[in-house]
């Protein structure tokens, strides 16, 4: 069996993937908006962007994300038999997208969720966060999982 290895510009692509995203995400005229009375921020308060090091403890933590990600789809399940007994080789965009749905919807949403519950938190703060979340996790994945 071929060992598995890392592309690493799929990885640092992946890394960079929640804050490009974001940057498009969360701004006012897409859903910054909605985040913002979410959260009780005014543009004031938000400031004028975030620090230097704001920015390296984001992309410390995508890349973790990222990391994980890519050891998902480094295992066996990426080339595993299918369900009629068939070898399957996983290894595609799509099947990456899924994951990315299924980890937005089955990870992200509980503990989001959650914490909402107990912060007594709106509807609105959930549905953004989690929709952000969901499709980067869809995008880091795709990648991870379709470029070998």
């Amino acid at each position: 069996m071929e060992e598995p290895h890392i592309n690493w510009i799929a990885l640092i692509i992946a890394t960079l993937m929640p804050m490009v995203i974001g940057f498009i995400y969360y701004h006012p005229k897409v859903l910054g908006g909605v985040w913002m009375r979410a959260n009780g921020f005014t543009p004031e308060s938000v400031g004028t962007g975030p620090k230097p090091v704001m920015f390296v403890a984001a992309t410390v933590l995508s890349l973790m994300l990222a990391f994980w990600c890519r050891l998902q789809f480094m295992d066996v399940h990426q080339t595993s038999i299918d369900f009629e007994g068939n070898p399957h080789n996983y290894a595609t965009f799509g099947h990456g997208v899924v994951h990315g749905i299924f980890y937005g919807l089955l990870v992200v949403l509980p503990v989001i969720g959650t914490n909402a519950i107990f912060e007594k938190r709106s509807l609105s703060y959930v549905l953004v966060n989690v929709g952000y979340w969901t499709i980067t996790l869809v995008a880091v994945c795709a990648i991870l999982s379709g470029w070998r």
